[in-house]
């Protein structure tokens, strides 16, 4: 289930690159998973739970219920120049494309294709409100040997927290 959402958060912080500047420095980046065909909570400790939420993660109760992540990221000015987040190995490892990207005023729309290990179609967008804040959504379509088909959904938010990533 972590690696599934560490894919999907590498997409989005992937794709968040568009016409809209980007302060570099510390951002925090929040992400809400949930879909259809989505893996129940793992069976773990109640220690082991509150460790992942002292990562961020925010594990979900049943099937298809929600999963949240908060995750910091540092942005340099050579991304924040270059209006790129980080992207994670995993991002690369999965071989996803952007295609059919729009910029429409503050927004970008996009239509992705991953073709590694995890085979996703899917659409999105963001929204910059400012260089210091965005706010978009994403639906991925997975086929999966096992499970079937999967939708998962997703909104994100990114808000700057500091000049200094320490």
């Amino acid at each position: 289930m972590r690696k599934c959402s560490i894919v999907v958060i590498a997409v989005v912080t992937g794709l968040s690159a568009s016409a809209h500047a980007m302060k570099p420095g510390l951002w925090e980046i929040t992400t809400q998973m949930s879909g259809a065909g989505m893996p129940a909570r793992p069976a773990m400790s109640e220690d082991q739970r509150k460790k992942m939420e002292a990562m961020g993660i925010k594990m979900p109760g049943a099937a298809g219920g929600g999963m949240g992540v908060v995750v910091k990221h540092c942005i340099t000015k050579e991304q924040a120049a270059n209006r790129q987040p980080p992207q994670s190995d995993e991002n690369a490892r999965q071989k996803c494309e952007q295609k059919d990207v729009k910029v429409s005023g503050n927004t970008t729309t996009w239509k992705i294709e991953c073709t590694g290990e995890r085979k996703m179609t899917g659409t999105g967008s963001i929204t910059y409100h400012g260089e210091e804040n965005y706010q978009g959504e994403s639906t991925f379509n997975t086929q999966d040997a096992k499970r079937g088909p999967t939708t998962m959904k997703q909104s994100y938010s990114g808000k700057w927290l500091a000049a200094n990533c320490k």
